[in-house]
């Protein structure tokens, strides 16, 4: 096996700093610090930015977990922008919120989110989303969506 090591661009788009910390613990607790360089935003305004940046500097992100309440921009209109960009559409989006609404999920799977998944409330079941891209990177050499949330549903039967 290569000691390849790979990096995976993270934009992490989460208003609750108390929700950043705790995803910034589950990486480093899934083992997968080495392989993900993260960055945060808080509004979708900071966040479109922080992508055009990114973009321009030829450092484009892997994945994008985002959060649908948040202030200025929420996280639908946000996904919308983003999947309407050619420069981003082929960015995997993970949704990641509290809100277990089914027309707010029918209407992410409609702006063409790859995922869309209820934060866990349990740390462990954060931390063993993460081990779920870690396995992604590990095996397939990149991001896998299907196998992502395959692993992770897998592990949350487990329990």
């Amino acid at each position: 096996m290569s000691n390849l090591t790979l990096t995976c661009n993270l934009l992490m788009i989460e208003d609750n700093p108390a929700d950043v910390r705790l995803m910034i613990e589950a990486i480093r607790e899934a083992g997968l610090s080495d392989m993900v360089t993260a960055r945060y935003a808080y509004d979708g305004n900071e966040a479109f930015d922080i992508m055009e940046s990114a973009y321009n500097l030829d450092e484009p992100f892997h994945m994008i977990m985002l959060d649908l309440n948040m202030p200025k921009v929420n996280g639908k209109e946000l996904l919308g922008k983003i999947k309407g960009d050619e420069r981003f559409a082929r960015i995997p989006v993970f949704i990641m919120t509290n809100s277990d609404y089914k027309n707010d999920m029918i209407d992410c799977y409609n702006l063409r989110a790859d995922a869309y998944i209820q934060k866990p409330t349990d740390f462990k079941r954060l931390i063993d989303f993460f081990i779920s891209v870690k396995r992604s990177l590990e095996i397939n050499q990149r991001l896998s969506v299907f196998q992502i949330e395959k692993e992770y549903e897998e592990m949350g039967m487990a329990v």
